[in-house]
């Protein structure tokens, strides 16, 4: 009975250190299921790094385009403006006026670049006399078509002008001998080209010339 008891005791022994050791071989898990989670940690943080450090990247690449070069051109100096120009136009018309001996009847001239417009007073020569009126009325017409043609043709005569010497309203105001406004007309620089160029007959010129007519209060229908 004695040794029953003993085996008993040492049966129970045994199973309650098998029990402790299987505790401790649970209890041992505990702490390897734990060291796995900062295994993770290291492994993000570098990654997202490095996409951080692209952006820089771009900047060079912007400011590697190269500055386009800038176009060399002629001064503007160099060039006459319109007041210049048309100060030009101006001695233009006093000069044929002097060769055709009627610089007397040329009263007066001015020219307005801002405008593109030209004006010539002019005296006619004897208001009763109505073929000395018609000529009269169609002497500036002439001059005028005369500087279009010379200005466009780039010939001997005038090569370093051209059309934009000439003012694009040509206007002409005519006084009695009292000095009284006759008539005024006006002829456009496209009409006189054409006339150049033969797109417009001598006839459609005229008529257009004439059709700008306007009565002053010097005028009278009274002819010789």
């Amino acid at each position: 009975m004695m040794k029953t008891k003993t085996l008993f005791s040492t049966v129970a022994i045994v199973l309650l250190i098998m029990s402790a050791g299987c505790s401790g071989l649970t209890g041992g898990s505990g702490p390897a299921e734990q060291t796995s989670t900062p295994e993770a940690t290291p492994t993000a943080t570098p990654e997202a790094t490095p996409t951080a450090t692209a952006t820089p990247e771009a900047t060079p690449e912007a400011t590697e385009t190269p500055t386009p070069e800038p176009v060399v051109t002629e001064s503007d100096s160099d060039e006459l403006t319109k007041a210049e120009k048309f100060e030009e136009f101006d001695e233009n018309v006093r000069r044929l006026y002097r060769g055709s001996n009627r610089s007397k009847t040329l009263k007066g001239t001015r020219a307005f670049p801002e405008n593109d417009t030209y004006h010539l007073r002019v005296e006619m020569r004897d208001t009763m006399n109505r073929t000395k009126t018609v000529d009269d009325r169609t002497n500036p017409l002439w001059k005028y078509y005369v500087i279009v043609e010379d200005y466009n043709d780039n010939d001997d005569s005038y090569p370093e002008r051209d059309h934009t010497y000439i003012p694009d309203m040509f206007n002409v105001t005519f006084v009695t001998e009292d000095g009284e406004v006759f008539e005024t007309y006006y002829v456009k620089y496209t009409w006189a080209w054409k006339y150049s160029t033969g797109d417009w007959s001598m006839r459609v010129l005229l008529g257009k010339y004439g059709s700008t007519v306007e009565e002053g209060p010097g005028y009278h229908d009274k002819w010789k």
